[in-house]
């Protein structure tokens, strides 16, 4: 236990110190930058649907950027924990894979294609020569993250968009999308004189649990040295027949388990060389299925943000707007304003005049069962600050492309079927 709180204590103090690097600081400040540009691309969007935008691009990376360092904490912890060294996981390699990988489909950038398919390569070819255990236990640390993040921060500020659904209606639905900025510390190590070593702290004799596979000279140890590092995590994803909160937690949970299924397969590959090539086909393959699985009921289940014609139902609902004080919501279905019962969006604009007083909103919301009154006692409220679900399939939506590169293939598959 005096060891655990050792390496707590250490990790905090490098974590502190390592703000004061000057080097680091830059670096932090293009990702911050690079970070607040996305952000700025969402809310144009929602400006440019909307007619404005529901937050503030600064305030929501600064935002992104306190999580990132509750996320960076936990990866350096778990970093620090299994002793998982950089020095021979490839980070080069892993980068320049998924940047190729990215050009095949954007969702392919990401460290579990990239990293399983080099380490299938390195196990067969030899080729790059990487630590398959190590660059294992580094893509499942980061998605353990990764969805430690989605669980706790990914629908926050869901963005409300008009999507086409595969049915030819278009519907409302929610896109997330976070970008998180990751602080953290790495471990590197070098084979020295530990009598060289002046300060640190000596572990006990079972760690590192992620033995590195390097050959010790007598009367030489493995010296630990600490690298900083600044990555930035995304989760992108749609939903459409889910309210935000139940996606988030079920692609979190799906994350979650497959990194420790893949952090399990790892540690066991590094018990039993024999079995590197487990944790190799697993990365690709187990993220597949976890993007399978987040697909699924999205494509078989019915939307739930559709038009009915028995009321106006609302999708979303801006900040501070008079919707918002009056506690509507979304799933909520105006069925009539001062008892006159509205079927459609332009119903409800005619009833809701300019000259029109505290009116009085009955509300159902069919996704929780219940009947209420919305009321209002500001006097006048156009614009009242409801976004609606789409209507008679008009207004501009968001349709999903395909990469450049799976289309092409696809439409030459459709050329020798004619």
């Amino acid at each position: 236990m005096t060891y655990f709180w050792e390496i707590l204590s250490f990790v905090g103090r490098n974590m502190v110190y390592m703000f004061t690097n000057t080097q680091f600081l830059l670096i932090t400040a293009v990702v911050f930058f690079l970070v607040h540009g996305q952000y700025k691309k969402i809310h144009f969007r929602e400006k440019r649907m909307f007619g404005f935008a529901r937050g503030n691009p600064l305030l929501d990376t600064i935002e992104s950027f306190g999580y990132g360092l509750i996320g960076g904490f936990l990866a350096t912890f778990l970093f620090f924990l299994l002793g998982v060294s950089l020095t021979e996981a490839g980070i080069l390699y892993l980068w320049l894979g998924a940047i190729l990988l990215m050009l095949i489909h954007p969702r392919f950038l990401c460290f579990s294609y990239s990293g399983g398919i080099l380490s299938v390569s390195s196990i067969i070819f030899g080729f790059p020569k990487i630590d398959v255990v190590a660059v294992m236990a580094l893509v499942s640390i980061l998605h353990l993250v990764e969805a430690s993040l989605i669980w706790i921060h990914g629908e926050k500020k869901a963005s409300p968009v008009y999507l086409k659904h595969k049915s030819g209606r278009i519907v409302g639905g929610f896109m997330m999308q976070k970008f998180w900025p990751l602080p953290f510390i790495a471990l590197a190590y070098t084979v020295a004189s530990l009598s060289m070593v002046e300060e640190g702290i000596m572990m006990p004799n079972w760690w590192p649990i992620v033995k590195p596979e390097v050959v010790i000279p007598e009367g030489m140890g493995l010296v630990y040295f600490l690298i900083p590092v600044m990555a930035a995590l995304g989760y992108s994803d749609f939903s459409v027949t889910m309210q935000p909160q139940e996606k988030c937690n079920q692609t979190a949970l799906h994350l979650g388990l497959f990194s420790i299924l893949l952090l399990g397969l790892a540690l066991l590959a590094d018990r039993f060389n024999s079995l590197a090539i487990l944790p190799a086909l697993f990365a690709p393959l187990g993220h597949e299925f976890v993007i399978y699985l987040g697909n699924k009921r999205e494509a078989k289940e019915e939307p739930i943000y559709v038009s009915n014609q028995s009321g106006v139902m609302i999708l979303d609902v801006f900040p501070n707007s008079p919707a918002d004080k009056m506690g509507l919501r979304s799933g909520d279905i105006i069925k009539s304003v001062n008892g006159v019962e509205v079927y459609n969006s332009r119903d409800f604009l005619f009833q809701m005049t300019p000259w029109l007083i505290d009116p009085v909103l009955e509300v159902e919301n069919q996704l929780e069962g219940t009947k209420r009154h919305a009321v209002s006692f500001r006097g006048k409220v156009p614009p009242i600050g409801i976004i609606p679900v789409p209507e008679y399939n008009r207004g501009a939506y968001i349709q999903i492309k395909e990469g450049r590169l799976i289309s092409w293939i696809k439409n030459i598959f459709r050329r020798k079927k004619r």
